[in-house]
């Protein structure tokens, strides 16, 4: 995985972090502005007049910390930021997504840009006949604030189809434990709540694609997407080619192509020596890269599905179930029986 460090965040982050501590510190015995806490966290305090600024992992990490440190006890963090969500936390893509003409166009315009915002997760579309399960993977090693960001996007989902007056009928699963205020959750999202699930997804009924915005606006939303398409050119010029290579591959095997090294370059526009000598330099190797790829979707399959253990092996690039056993155990620690198995029991 990508380490937190190497992840671009929008200069958004830190003012919706000055707009939650102003609240919570108000009229409060807590001597504490915005100010001394960037200052705190080695973060230059102008960041929040710079539209062009990006904070990283690690800053984002400190910033979530010292929001549980100062957030009420009775409520969960992510319900307390929520409260400060307006239609352009997610930038233009929030703008993007209210001015599109239905859920289906808004729920593409999210899964298009939404690395911007909410960089280093995937969102796969998986659809069934009745549902759409949309899951989010972590593409970097997020450590103790997974469990924040995955809370905060199931927020914006269900904070931007509201605004959009879309009723999507959701369910959200979450990997971690929720339990203990899984109730106040539900009463936020107004639908289930399910902790503790091999995936984290959002899943809605097919039919709540075709529902329509409530205030559509074409034009504008042509000039925000046109904004979007410069933001997301210029982000994917500056990501690091570890991150770029683990969703282009992510992508690719979703639709059934196990990348080689050579094909891989190719889509990133260089040479196999470069990407072999960049990854190293990144501290990952695309062996390491292709192990991931194979491991989240071995996963996946033995969550949903109950086909065996070859037509996985099959359906995740390796020939020889023997050795896919051999490397699932490798990768978890367990068979992909025994897996399995723990999954049912949970």
């Amino acid at each position: 995985m990508s380490e937190l460090s190497q992840l671009k965040f929008p200069a958004i982050y830190s003012q919706l972090a000055k707009d939650f501590i102003d609240t919570i510190t108000e009229g409060s015995a807590i001597n504490f502005s915005i100010a001394k806490g960037l200052e705190l966290l080695n973060i230059p305090v102008n960041i929040l007049q710079d539209p062009d600024a990006r904070l990283d992992g690690d800053q984002i990490c400190l910033l979530l910390t010292l929001g549980h440190m100062l957030a009420k006890k009775d409520t969960p963090f992510s319900l307390q930021i929520v409260q400060h969500f307006k239609e352009d936390t997610l930038g233009m893509l929030g703008l993007a997504i209210i001015n599109a003409d239905d859920a289906e166009q808004a729920l593409m315009l999210f899964q298009k840009y939404t690395e911007l915002f909410i960089p280093g997760f995937d969102f796969s579309m998986n659809y069934s006949d009745r549902y759409l399960d949309i899951e989010i993977l972590p593409l970097a090693n997020f450590k103790k604030i997974e469990a924040s960001f995955i809370e905060l996007i199931f927020c914006a989902f269900d904070f931007y189809a509201k605004r959009s007056g879309l009723d999507t009928q959701a369910e959200y699963f979450f990997c971690h434990d929720a339990t203990g205020y899984e109730t106040q959750l539900e009463r936020q999202f107004q639908c289930l709540v399910h902790s503790l699930s091999p995936i984290n997804k959002i899943r809605i009924p097919r039919s709540a694609l075709a529902q329509k915005v409530k205030n559509p606006n074409s034009s504008m939303q042509t000039f925000y997407i046109a904004q979007l398409d410069i933001e997301k050119t210029k982000y994917e010029q500056q990501s690091n080619i570890a991150f770029q290579a683990r969703r282009i591959m992510h992508h690719q095997a979703k639709q059934g192509r196990f990348l080689n090294r050579d094909q891989l370059a190719d889509l990133l526009s260089c040479s196999h020596r470069t990407l072999t000598r960049k990854l190293k330099s990144e501290g990952i190797s695309f062996q390491g890269l292709l192990d991931e790829v194979r491991f989240s979707m071995a996963k996946q399959m033995l969550y949903q599905s109950s086909k065996s253990t070859k037509q996985i092996a099959n359906h995740v690039g390796i020939s020889n179930s023997t050795v896919f056993c051999r490397a699932f155990k490798k990768w978890s620690g367990k068979t992909p029986s025994d897996y399995r198995a723990s999954i049912n029991d949970s």
